[in-house]
């Protein structure tokens, strides 16, 4: 039963750093990573989200990153 929670678990967590990764870096907008997560099959209680909507308030949070200016 552990192997399957701790699959289950990693499994969760690289869904939700692949597409808060993809809105941080502007490859999808934040209604895309929305229609993502709803449709994911995962069981985000074992990353510490209640509900489903939790985890859509946390990619509401996700900042989009902003490519620094090098200096030549």
């Amino acid at each position: 039963m552990g192997a399957v929670k701790n699959w289950a678990w990693d499994k969760a967590e690289e869904t939700l750093d692949k597409v808060v990764d993809r809105v941080k870096t502007g490859q999808i907008s934040k209604s895309q990573a929305v229609k993502e997560i709803q449709d994911a099959d995962e069981n985000w209680g074992l990353i510490g989200f209640d509900t489903v909507e939790d985890v859509l308030d946390f990619i509401d949070d996700v900042e989009l990153q902003t490519p620094e200016l090098v200096d030549f």
